[in-house]
C-alpha cells in the first residue's frame, strides 16, 4: 500500500511518547555511546524520557534513529530494538491489554490506542479466513532508509510481547514484507521462527487463529471493565503539538520561576531568536504563548497536588506576588486558583485573542 501524501507539518507533530526512543537509546548506552550525545539538538534531553507527558514528532524520531544505526553499527538494530519491548514498555495501553480475556483481544486494544502507546506505524488487525489473523502494517511518511527500522521494531515487539504473556513457543504462521531482501534476512527467520517473504504487496504478520482465542493469565472479568474506563479517561486525545513548540516548552518548564530569555532558548535547541520568533509566528503562536501555557500547567499540578500557599505557588511560577497570580490565572483560564483547590474541573487555557494581549506587569519580559 503506498504512503498518503501528508501535510508538510505532519512529521513535525509531537503526537507520541517516546517509546522506541527510550529503547533506542539504553540498546546504544549498553555499548558505552552517549545518551546525551545522540539527544543534542534534537530539543530534548534522556532526563525528558522520564516525564509521562513528553511527546516527540516522527522527525525527532527519525533523526535520533539515524544517528543511533550509525554507532550501533549492526543493520538489524530494527529487530535489537523491538526485542527490548515488553508490554510495559507500551505504557496504558500496555496495562489495559492485560486486563483483556485473550491475546487477540489484547491486540485490538492496542490497535486502538497506537499512538498513544508509541507506535510510529499505522497498524491494522483483521480475521484474514477461518484459521489466521493478520496484523498489517503501513509506516506513516516515505522514508525508504528507515522503513525496515520501523517495521521490524513493531512486529519484533509485537511478538516479543505474545511470548511473554501466552507463552515462548508463540510464533507467526509467516511474515511479509513490502522491502527487498537486506543482507542480514537470516536474523528475521531466527527471531521470528516462520517462513519470510520479502518484496511482497504488503507488510502483514499472519498468525493461526488458535493463538487470537489464547486465554491470558492475567485477565479479570470483575476488573476488565472498571480498569479499562479509568484507562480510557486518562488516553483521551489531545491535540499534538509541533516538535519545536514542544522542545521550547521542555526548556521552560526546567525554569519556569524564572523565564529564560528566547535568544538563551536559541541556543539550546542551535537556532537563533529571530529564527525562533519566525518559526513561532509560522504556527500561530509566540513565546509569551508558551511561557503562559507552562506557567498555567506548572500552576494547575501544585493547585491540584500540594498545599503550598498561593504566595509559593505564585514565587514557584515567576510571579513576584499572590495578587499577580490571580490576576493571570484568571486571564488564563477564566477561573480563580481557589476554585481549582476546591475542586472545580480545570478548563484548557483560553486563546489568547479572547484573554487579550495584555501582560501581567509581574511577568518576566519575554
Amino acid at each position: 500500500m503506498p504512503v498518503k501524501p501528508h501535510h508538510p507539518d505532519a512529521e513535525a507533530a509531537a503526537d507520541v511518547p517516546p517509546h522506541v526512543i527510550r529503547q533506542v537509546l539504553q540498546l546504544v548506552a549498553s555499548r558505552g555511546h552517549s545518551a546525551e550525545r545522540l539527544c543534542k539538538g534534537l530539543g530534548f534531553t534522556p532526563e525528558n524520557l522520564c516525564d509521562a507527558n513528553f511527546r516527540v514528532s516522527y522527525r525527532q524520531t527519525s533523526l535520533l534513529v539515524r544517528r543511533a544505526m550509525q554507532r550501533w553499527g549492526d543493520p538489524a538494530i530494527g529487530i535489537a530494538t523491538g526485542a527490548r519491548q515488553t508490554v510495559v514498555c507500551f505504557g496504558l495501553p500496555g496495562l489495559g491489554m492485560l486486563t483483556c480475556a485473550t491475546l487477540g483481544e489484547a491486540f485490538q486494544y492496542l490497535i486502538k490506542y497506537q499512538r498513544a502507546a508509541g507506535a510510529l506505524t499505522t497498524n491494522e488487525m483483521s480475521i484474514l479466513d477461518e484459521h489466521h489473523f493478520v496484523t498489517e502494517v503501513n509506516t506513516r511518511f516515505h522514508d525508504p532508509e528507515l522503513e525496515p527500522f520501523f517495521i521490524e521494531e513493531i512486529f519484533v515487539s509485537g511478538v516479543e510481547v505474545s511470548r511473554a504473556m501466552v507463552g515462548s513457543h508463540f510464533r507467526p504462521a509467516r511474515l511479509e514484507l513490502r522491502y527487498p531482501r537486506p543482507e542480514y534476512a537470516a536474523a528475521y527467520s531466527e527471531y521470528f521462527r516462520c517462513p519470510v517473504v520479502f518484496n511482497a504487496p504488503m507488510n502483514r504478520l499472519i498468525c493461526d487463529m488458535a493463538w487470537y482465542h489464547c486465554p491470558l493469565p492475567t485477565h479479570d472479568r470483575y476488573m476488565q471493565d472498571s480498569l479499562q474506563a479509568q484507562i480510557d479517561e486518562l488516553l483521551e486525545q489531545e491535540t499534538p503539538r509541533n516538535d519545536l513548540v514542544e522542545s521550547i516548552m521542555n526548556e521552560l518548564r526546567g525554569s519556569i520561576d524564572e523565564v529564560p530569555a528566547l535568544a538563551r532558548i536559541g541556543e539550546a535547541l542551535n537556532l537563533s531568536e529571530r529564527t525562533l520568533r519566525r518559526r513561532l509566528a509560522e504556527l500561530d503562536t509566540s513565546y509569551q504563548r508558551l511561557v503562559d501555557q507552562v506557567r498555567y500547567e506548572c500552576a494547575l499540578d501544585l493547585l491540584k497536588r500540594s498545599d503550598m500557599p498561593l504566595i509559593d505557588i505564585a514565587m514557584a511560577t515567576g510571579f513576584t506576588d499572590a495578587r499577580n497570580f490571580r490576576r493571570a490565572f484568571k486571564r488564563w483560564c477564566g477561573m480563580l486558583p481557589n476554585q481549582i483547590r476546591q475542586g472545580a474541573p480545570a478548563p484548557r487555557l483560553i486563546p489568547m485573542e479572547r484573554a487579550g494581549s495584555n501582560s501581567n506587569a509581574a511577568q518576566a519580559a519575554v
